[in-house]
Formats: structure tokens, sequence, C-alpha cells
């Protein structure tokens, strides 16, 4: 008996020291662990060179990469290009060059609201947010470095479920509107995310990527690349095609505003997305883009908040948009506007870079817009609806989704849990705590 248990211990070690060597071969000929990131097969990168590399449109694109403060530089593309320098390396700089400017916003050199609906205060003194949550019980955002750091949060109570009523409202408004639901991974290839308009690369972006040994992969900032990155490749038929998503976004965000603290600007939260693939011109994408404008006003009148539209300027587009509308809602408890969405037109300039056409070839266009931004939706409610006592109205719409509740108020402080506060690293070496 004790022969044959050494035997089978022996053959076992054999085995998990042949499979550690396997694994070691995996990792030096791939770069990366086999199992984490398998090799992905991307599309090559179709760009319109015909416009691009014309010496008739180099004015216009130059005007537009300085507009938009960006880094490409055309002049040293069309340099190459005269020197004859190979496709592949001219490629390197072109796609540098982000998306050409709608016609009706190439002149704009700030935003331009085109629609307020203004807040009317109280008779009582305006709380923020922090206050609010403080009195429902329902939030921690301090105290959280020894968890996970600043621009995290806790969401308990009410306010968890105010979350959850709105992400459940905004999907059945866009499933009556037309939309399909699809759920994505919040993991994705970094290229996916790159060629989507994010950058990936340098010392400070707003990705955060894995580490090495995981391969080339990185968290989602947004359900837009996940469904990007699901299309990829794809031949599309009846058009347009309307997808929906709920995803966590994940965001490395710095800064150092003061508006910015708390709810506001986040690590990580959820978004409920919409994104449009429309026949490849611009008459089909900018009435998307307007169709999508029409249902966040409708979504956000429904809530009865107070909000502004604004068309955004070049400087304000990003890479991949040709126009973007950005919604502002009052923040009464700030005192200022905050954005809780936005729309963007795309055109061309993901499916190029995705290869996404229609069944006759063409490159299709891609619109995307926020229904619901969970976090700066649950700051604009609270604040515009909150009531003398610090308890918050609940909008009609969401009653159903929340038993049937018409306003939202925190438990005593006798019914909430009774949490202590982890205040340092050592903080379990402290006796007491171990007894309690």
């Amino acid at each position: 008996m004790l022969k044959t248990i050494s035997y089978n211990f022996s053959s076992l070690r054999s085995r998990l020291r042949l499979n550690v060597r396997q694994d070691i071969v995996n990792v030096k000929s791939y770069g990366t662990a086999s199992y984490p990131q398998p090799k992905l097969e991307l599309p090559k990168i179709s760009l319109d060179t015909e416009f691009l590399l014309n010496p008739d449109n180099l004015e216009a694109i130059r005007s537009n990469i300085k507009a938009r403060n960006s880094e490409a530089d055309i002049d040293k593309v069309h340099a190459m290009n005269n020197e004859g320098k190979s496709f592949e390396e001219i490629k390197t700089e072109l796609v540098k060059c982000p998306n050409m400017s709608h016609p009706q916003v190439v002149h704009l050199t700030e935003p331009k609201i085109c629609y307020q609906r203004d807040f009317t205060p109280p008779d009582y003194k305006i709380r923020s947010f922090d206050e609010i949550a403080k009195i429902l019980g329902a939030a921690r955002m301090h105290n959280l470095k020894n968890l996970c750091g600043d621009r995290t949060y806790y969401l308990t109570g009410v306010l968890a479920q105010l979350e959850q009523a709105l992400i459940q409202w905004a999907v059945r408004q866009l499933e009556n509107r037309g939309f399909q639901l699809i759920s994505v991974p919040d993991i994705l290839h970094k290229d996916i995310i790159q060629r989507c308009g994010m950058n990936v690369e340098g010392e400070r972006t707003q990705v955060y990527k894995l580490a090495p040994e995981f391969g080339p992969a990185a968290l989602s900032g947004t359900a837009e690349m996940a469904i990007g990155g699901f299309l990829m490749g794809k031949q599309m038929k009846d058009l347009p095609l309307k997808l929906c998503a709920v995803s966590r976004c994940y965001r490395a965000e710095a800064s150092k505003n003061v508006h910015d603290k708390g709810l506001y600007r986040v690590h990580q939260f959820y978004k409920v997305e919409m994104f449009v693939v429309t026949e490849g011109n611009t008459e089909a994408s900018q009435t998307a883009l307007h169709e999508i404008l029409a249902i966040e006003r409708q979504m956000f009148d429904d809530l009865g908040l107070a909000y502004k539209v604004l068309d955004m300027s070049p400087d304000e587009l990003g890479d991949p948009a040709a126009r973007k509308y950005d919604i502002e809602a009052w923040m009464p408890g700030k005192n200022f506007w905050g954005e809780i969405s936005s729309c963007s037109d795309c055109t061309d300039y993901q499916a190029r870079r995705l290869s996404i056409t229609d069944d006759s070839g063409r490159f299709c266009h891609t619109v995307n817009g926020t229904a619901c931004a969970v976090p700066r939706m649950i700051i604009s409610l609270c604040e515009q609806h909150q009531t003398l006592n610090g308890s918050v109205n609940v909008p009609p719409v969401l009653r159903e989704f929340l038993g049937g509740a018409e306003i939202l108020q925190g438990k005593p402080k006798k019914l909430r849990p009774n949490l202590r506060y982890i205040s340092s690293a050592n903080f379990f070496d402290d006796e007491k705590v171990l007894m309690d």
C-alpha cells in the first residue's frame, strides 16, 4: 500500500512539472498564458485614404486636427507618402487622425445650448447629495482607502434600490422603442478599445489595463466598446440595428475639481447604453443620432429633471465623433450643471477600424448614446427632488420598480446595520475589535 501511494504521488508530481513546463513554453511562445487571452484575429483597419491622402483636402484636415486639439500630423503623413514610404508606415500615423467634424459644428468654438429647462428652487435650504445620503443612511463614499481606494462607493438601502430601479426602468424604455438587449463582457482586448476611439497607450489614460501575464486585456470603459467588438468583422442586414446593454464601466479618472468629489466622478459605475448601426451615409446616422437624443430627452422629462442640451464644439468631440450632444442636469446641491448623458455620431470611424459593413461591403455608420449613467442620475434625482427633511420624492415612472414607494426615506439609526469602519491597516490587531 505504501509503495502504491509513493508511486502515485511521484507520478502526480511528474505530471505537475510537465504542466508547469508547458505553461512556461506557452508564455514564451505567445507572450502570454494561453488561458486568459487567446490570440485575437483582428480585421485590417481600412482608412479612407482617397480622402485623407488627397492634397486638395489637406487644409480642411489640418484645420480639423487643430480644432480638435489632436496630436495627429497630416503634414507628416503626406510627406511620408511623397517620399514613397510603405503604406504600413504611413498608416501608423494616418490612424491617429480624428473623424471629420460635421459641417454644422465646424464653426463652433464652444458648446452651443440647444435647449434648457430650468430648475425651480424650493423655499427651503437645498442639501447636497452627500448630506441627503447621510440622512438616508444609504451610501458610503468616504473612509474607503483601506478597502478599495478613492473614487469608489457603496450604496445601501434605498439608494441601492434606486440604482436597480433606474436600470430596470431604462431597459424597459429602450426595449419599448425597438432596442434589443445584449449582455456584454467587462474585459476586452485592448485593441478593440483602441479601435473604438479610446486611447489605451501612454503613462496616463482612462483605461485600466490588466497585468501583462493576462495578455493584451483591459477593462471596458463603456458597453459601446464591447458591442463594437461583438459586431467586429460582420456584414449587417436589415439596418438600422438597435442594441442596448447594461454594463459596469471602468474609468481611471483623475481630477482635483471640487465638483468631481463623491459620487460624481468614480472609477466604476453602471450605465445603460444605446448603440445603433446605420447605413453608411451621414443622413442615416444623423437621423439615428437625433432619435437617440429624443429618447434621452423624453426619459429625463419623465423623471422630472431640469437639464440642458449642448451641441458640442470640435474640441469636445474626441477622435471618433463627427457630432456629439451632451445633456447636463442642474445639481442644486453642487450649484452647477453636471453631465448626465451624451450621444455621438461616429459615422464610419469605428466601422472602418472594426470592419463593420453592410451586405454590399460598404462601411456602416455607428451611433451611440447614454440612456442612464446611474450614479450621476442618482445625484440629480436626489438633489432636484429632495424634500424639507432630506427625504426624496420618487418620480411616478420609477415607483413600480421601488415597490410602489412614493418617497425615499432612511430607516431610523437603531434599525440600520451597526458597522465599524476600518480606520487603519492595523485595525484587526486591536484586541478590543477581536473581542467584539
